[in-house]
């Protein structure tokens, strides 16, 4: 198993993405990930837990730890196995690398502003401004857009290996972008002559839990869907986090 980690800001086309990438026979990316939490909590045993301290048995949970990715993906019956989190966050960076030296990152960028006016167009929140600070609140659990933000710098920051990729050139020139990737792989990456809906293992998102569908791709074509920031963002939230 090859193993490398997606990093991508949310609303820029990571399911689309990922549908074509897992439509290709060698390749399976996963929906986002749970294994971050699950390494952070293995990991917080070691200081918070008074049955561990009462027995500190480090050699034995690090063994949990160190296979927890072999593991995880035991029968998944793929040559590459891309987990998709917000991996270069300093801390599942640092956990990470106790468990992989040299990963392998992909990056899949979109300006703050315009992650912000697409998840603002499709939950159209009452307050505005209150849940674009939720989404880029450093303190808040719902910080998504602000924790891939910071997951992305911290990688390029730390000169880690990986591959930048820009929505805009993903859907303006996939088949350049897929080249550049299957290199950056090892592997050729094609475009599927039809898209679905993003579905592994047999499973499928349940967007339920969000009321409203926040992983539906159009599978007609790849295209990016045209708007004005301004028409959807209020000035002083583009003023906020035009510098990010």
């Amino acid at each position: 198993m090859n193993l490398l980690f997606l990093t991508g800001m949310p609303r820029a086309g990571n399911t689309i993405f990922s549908v074509i990438l897992n439509s290709n026979k060698n390749i399976k990316v996963s929906a986002n990930s749970i294994l971050p939490d699950i390494l952070y909590y293995l990991n917080n045993l070691k200081n918070s837990s008074e049955i561990y301290n009462n027995f500190p048995d480090e050699k034995s949970l690090n063994n949990i730890i160190y296979n927890l990715f072999n593991n995880y993906y035991s029968d998944w019956n793929s040559e590459y196995i891309i987990d998709r989190g917000p991996w270069g966050v300093s801390e599942n960076l640092t956990m990470l690398k106790s468990i992989i030296k040299k990963p392998k990152f992909i990056i899949l960028y979109r300006s703050v502003l315009e992650c912000l006016a697409s998840f603002i167009k499709l939950e159209k929140p009452f307050d505005i401004e209150r849940r674009c600070a939720q989404l880029m609140d450093p303190t808040s659990e719902g910080n998504i857009i602000y924790k891939y933000y910071t997951s992305i710098n911290n990688i390029i920051k730390q000169k880690e290996e990986h591959i930048f990729i820009n929505y805009s050139d993903f859907v303006v020139d996939t088949k350049k972008v897929l080249k550049s990737l299957s290199k950056f792989i090892g592997t050729e990456i094609l475009i599927p002559n039809k898209l679905n809906q993003f579905k592994l293992n047999g499973i499928s998102y349940d967007d339920s839990i969000y009321h409203f569908n926040l992983h539906e791709i159009r599978t007609n074509n790849i295209s990016q869907k045209k708007y004005l920031i301004e028409e959807i963002l209020p000035l002083s939230v583009i003023k906020k986090y035009e510098k990010f």
